[in-house]
């Protein structure tokens, strides 16, 4: 695969992922039939792998609408054959058409996020015709759309029926005005001076565990962009980066039932951007990274430094904690990955993990019980997987897949449970992963604008999911995608279809020789 990043022509390697075998179509003819005027009618036969055989007619309107619908949501469909400024009346030209409608049409069916699709499906009529083929798609439990500005971040602790989100003006005219009206000269007083909100946390509680109605308790406005939030539950603490550079942290009364808060401290901690935060409540201290290229460690109650470190030499774009080990992984714009030890003050570099990819990393996740680090890049959209080793042997990590997401990727999620990786991306849709199947499975339209973060909790299903178009969305996934019957089918589809170079034959190999780690399995899909 070959895709060109600022100018430069890049090769990205893999295995081509298996299509799916639960359905069979073909374009045999095709005639005309009177409809105001003569129009041509493509026949389409579909057969399932079950034996079932039902036959549609389309116009190529019909086509141009399923292709124009595709083309919104979906990265690399198909060219669907031109249209023509008059009627197609020669058979020799209608035949080329059909050949090359019946090409169009097998390429989406192979396609499993394609396929699952509401827009093929109606267009194919498997509901109608096989509905136990179709995908339960996932459920919008609740919009919440009330916000004023976009949502930047947001933390989410379900049992408690707490919501705080970091909301922020989108607009960068306004944006901008805003910020010549908060300025002041040194000489200027400002005892008096009232500015303007561009950033803002809120806080809210949720009245009814059953019922997603939340309750606004407190805000508290910013004169600049709220970036990045964290929160330490034990605590109560609650960390606010921004745009500026300044970092406050909240006490929140978590025994009042969070109605109050009060400022811990505040300061300008980075020259830049403020980009990710993490509170280590064990010792009390505050980390945080910048777009000025910094890692600071600050003391939570006091507001000093305790350890500044110049990290890259590009800016920094995210900051993940794995708890466990005391690991930190900070991403910049020049694919890179730096892993810290926090366990030292100050931290200490593990390893400059240089990513598969062109640009700038805006995401990351990690799962601890692998080991396995999940990137997504913004400019050329590669989603990466990487197995770190145990720790201490990062030096030795290795990329075990890259995969073709939408170009511009926001952000990046996972759950171990379903085995399933959340990409969001800049127009507003999820891409979902299927991990065992080694292949794009599901495409959630979820706004009209760019994602800007996902959290995903394992004991609900649930998905929440926030965009600069002022809302957060929860999603409920279904438990199952499919019948276990017709899942069952797919996966020996899968299983025929695997040659012996890939992936999962290599591990295999692998595991017969004593010398791969069987957790590899997971990735059997995924292919270099």
């Amino acid at each position: 695969y070959q895709r060109r990043v600022h100018g430069e022509l890049i090769r990205f390697e893999w295995m081509e992922s298996p299509s799916t075998s639960l359905l069979q179509v073909a374009i045999p003819s095709f005639q005309f039939k009177l409809v105001e005027k003569s129009v041509c009618f493509y026949e389409i036969v579909v057969n399932t792998f079950d034996g079932r055989t039902w036959q549609i007619e389309k116009r190529f309107r019909d086509f141009d609408m399923l292709h124009r619908a595709l083309k919104r949501l979906f990265a690399n469909v198909p060219d669907l054959p031109s249209k023509t400024f008059f009627a197609m009346l020669h058979k020799d030209h209608i035949e080329n058409r059909r050949a090359h409608l019946q090409s169009y049409l097998q390429t989406l069916v192979a396609r499993r996020d394609i396929l699952n699709s509401e827009f093929l499906c109606d267009f194919l009529e498997i509901d109608k015709k096989a509905p136990e083929l179709v995908v339960k798609p996932p459920k919008v439990l609740f919009d919440m759309n009330s916000f004023v500005f976009g949502v930047r971040d947001f933390i989410y602790e379900p049992d408690k029926g707490l919501l705080i989100t970091a909301v922020s003006d989108m607009n960068p005219a306004s944006r901008l005005d805003s910020y010549l009206t908060n300025f002041r000269l040194p000489w200027e007083d400002d005892t008096n001076m009232t500015l303007i909100t561009v950033g803002a946390v809120e806080c809210y509680i949720q009245a009814d565990a059953q019922e997603f109605k939340f309750d606004k308790l407190w805000s508290k406005g910013f004169p600049s962009q709220v970036i990045c939030l964290d929160w330490d539950p034990k605590t109560c603490h609650l960390a606010v980066g921004q745009d500026d550079g300044k970092v406050d942290i909240l006490s929140v009364a978590s025994d009042m039932n969070y109605i109050k808060f009060q400022q811990v401290f505040s300061g300008q901690l980075h020259s830049a951007r403020v980009m990710g935060l993490f509170i280590d409540n064990e010792r009390n201290n505050l980390y945080s990274i910048g777009e000025d290229k910094r890692l600071v460690v600050t003391d939570v109650y006091t507001g000093s430094i305790l350890a500044e470190l110049t990290v890259s030499t590009s800016a920094l774009t995210y900051l993940l904690v794995d708890k466990e080990t005391k690991r930190a992984f900070i991403s910049d714009r020049a694919n890179t990955v730096n892993i810290f030890d926090l366990t030292p003050n100050p931290p200490s570099l593990v390893h400059n993990l240089t990513l598969n990819c062109r640009g700038a990393i805006r995401g990351l996740a990690f799962d601890a019980g692998k080991n396995f680090l999940f990137t997504a890049c913004y400019d050329d959209g590669i989603v990466g997987i990487y197995d770190l080793e145990k720790p201490g042997r990062e030096k030795y990590a290795k990329c075990l897949a890259n995969l073709a997401d939408k170009q511009r990727s926001r952000f990046v999620t996972w759950s171990a449970a379903r085995n399933e990786i959340f990409v969001g991306n800049y127009d507003g849709s999820v891409t979902i992963w299927n991990a065992k199947k080694g292949s794009q499975f599901y495409v959630i339209n979820s706004s009209e604008e760019d994602i800007t973060v996902m959290k995903f909790y394992e004991a609900r299903n649930l998905l929440l999911i926030a965009s600069k178009d002022r809302r957060i969305k929860f999603w409920e996934l279904p438990s199952e995608w499919r019948e276990k019957k017709v899942e069952e089918e797919e996966e020996k589809q899968v299983e025929r279809q695997r040659s012996p170079s890939s992936l999962a034959a290599r591990i295999k190999k692998g595991e017969n020789q004593g010398s791969n780690d069987s957790d590899d399995e997971d990735l059997s899909g995924w292919n270099r």
